[in-house]
């Protein structure tokens, strides 16, 4: 029997940001100087329902200059503040690094639930499906894609790898009666902050506050208990996973249509 194929369905996804330091940002009311800013944040307007969630959650909006092709742009977001819990749904990176996650590897990164692309004479690319404390505090229980480029997407990895072996310590603490199968990424937050500032580029340097896992170096039942998911995220996840993986898919194939036009030209 030949059987019959259903796409899965994911729809668009509002992005989560980070800032570290280089980009410049005021409050909102405009009445405050552009200065350089750090933090997670998110576009006002691309979703109505978060807009609604995170307005009941009452947290403050910035305005961002943004480097567009035509000149500068301030766009307003939602900032959600230097420190972050997210439940990424994902099986975990299969490599410490971007350029360990394309070539033989490309197909099991995506496979992951992890996109990433590297195209010709461009920065690399990191993205990941994630549900976000705020949002899920005020009810919003879709993902968001957390989207980080160049030297933060080896930093996106580097917190996923950290928070796999948590996972992994979960397993030995855990009830497995109740829990037989292993701890999935999405079952612990994962908390994210900043770390130190670091001086990045070549030649001339800029200061960059990057983020970095926060879970601590050992963990016990309690912790492990404070950073549960909800039965509601786990359903939310389970139910996005085949989406999530075509999206990881399509999310690389769409480096490889750039460097594919690149190439004919």
């Amino acid at each position: 029997m030949i059987g019959r194929n259903r796409i899965p369905v994911l729809g668009e996804a509002a992005t989560l940001q980070y800032a570290g330091g280089r980009s410049m940002a005021r409050s909102a009311d405009g009445m405050a100087r552009f200065a350089p800013w750090a933090g997670f944040h998110i576009e006002v307007g691309r979703d109505a329902q978060l807009d609604q969630c995170l307005g009941r959650a009452q947290l403050p909006q910035i305005e961002i200059k943004h480097q567009r092709p035509g000149g500068i742009e301030v766009v307003r977001h939602w900032a959600l503040g230097e420190a972050i819990a997210i439940y990424p749904v994902t099986s975990g990176p299969v490599a410490g690094t971007v350029g360990g996650s394309l070539g033989r590897r490309a197909t099991a990164t995506a496979e992951a639930g992890i996109g990433v692309r590297w195209g010709a004479n461009e920065r690399s690319k990191c993205a990941v499906r994630v549900f976000i404390e705020p949002c899920v505090r005020a009810g919003y229980l879709r993902t968001l894609t957390f989207s980080v480029r160049s030297r933060m997407s080896d930093t996106l990895l580097a917190a996923l790898v950290d928070h796999g072996r948590i996972c992994e310590a979960a397993d030995a603490l855990i009830d497995r009666m109740r829990h037989p199968e292993p701890v999935a990424y999405h079952e612990l937050a994962l908390p994210l902050g900043p770390a130190p500032e670091e001086e990045w580029g070549r030649g001339e340097t800029t200061t960059v506050v990057p983020f970095h896992s926060m879970h601590p170096t050992t963990v016990d039942v309690e912790y492990l208990r404070s950073h549960w998911r909800s039965d509601a995220i786990d359903a939310a996840a389970l139910q996005e996973w085949p989406g999530i993986q075509r999206w990881a898919h399509e999310y690389a194939a769409e480096r490889d249509e750039r460097d594919a036009a690149v190439t004919a030209a």
